[in-house]
């Protein structure tokens, strides 16, 4: 692809989608996130636009998320989750705008508005005003979304070894991904990071030595089940030290006992 290309029609694209929502009635803000105004953007980037809406056109403008997109040139598909309120928009040569609709009213202090953003439309100041009072906020995980998280780590462990068992090797291999998922969760919460919008991107640039190793030898064909217990194995004694961790780092309302345990019924087996 030509690089160059690509990134003369993402400024071309952000151009056009913010003219059109600076001109239509109801809109009071849209402002830009993500990596192009953190000034890590690569040619592959997208475009995380927020747009802030009154109170009483958000209805409107989420229910007509996935037809906006579909007025500007290039546009390829969307994707989508029903009920949620934004859209990912595909559009040539090999571009993508994830835009969400915020309730204007809801817009309050936040750690994420801490982070760099470009404001592109505020006539108002009032994401001008909501930036300046999240200045110096930090990330702090919430102990619930911790808890759920180790669960979730812990529950897969389980599955994938009971699908291994079973011959299910495919269902097992996204087992072992969702698995991952949470130990770049864990690794970023241990070392307080600011957490990625998901959890995976970028981990080679961040991860700590340990985590990296334990997932950069965790993908093998998945055509043998012995190497997904091998797979298993090293990943299980890597989440294991993990939870270990979070369960020192904070106080989490479980019994770190019965975590360690739950974990080493199925390392004990490998």
């Amino acid at each position: 692809m030509d690089l160059a290309a690509l990134v003369t029609a993402r400024e071309r694209l952000l151009e056009v989608a913010t003219g059109y929502f600076a001109r239509e009635p109801g809109v009071a803000a849209v402002y830009l996130g993500g990596s192009l105004p953190a000034g890590t953007a690569d040619a592959y980037s997208d475009i995380d636009l927020r747009v802030a809406v009154e109170p009483d056109r958000h209805r409107d403008f989420v229910r007509r998320r996935l037809e906006i997109p579909r007025l500007w040139d290039g546009f390829l598909f969307n994707e989508w989750v029903e009920g949620a309120i934004h859209c990912v928009s595909h559009f040539r040569p090999f571009l993508k705008i994830d835009i969400f609709y915020l309730d204007k009213s809801t817009l309050a202090p936040s750690p994420w508005l801490g982070l760099p953003i470009a404001i592109l439309h505020d006539p108002e100041g009032i994401v001008g005003d909501v930036v300046a009072r999240s200045r110096g906020l930090g990330f702090a995980p919430v102990e619930d979304e911790l808890s759920r998280s180790v669960s979730k780590g812990i529950a897969a462990l389980h599955e994938a070894y009971r699908r291994i068992r079973r011959g299910e090797l495919i269902y097992s291999a996204s087992l072992i991904d969702e698995l991952r998922y949470h130990m770049a969760l864990a690794d970023d919460w241990i070392h307080g990071r600011t957490p990625p919008s998901f959890a995976l991107s970028r981990f080679e640039r961040r991860a700590s030595a340990a985590a990296l190793g334990a997932l950069a030898a965790s993908y093998v064909s998945i055509d043998d089940a012995s190497r997904l217990d091998g797979v298993l194995r090293v990943l299980g004694e890597c989440y294991r030290a993990q939870v270990v961790a979070l369960h020192e780092r904070f106080r989490l309302d479980r019994e770190r006992a019965r975590d360690l345990e739950a974990i080493d019924i199925v390392l004990r087996e490998l």
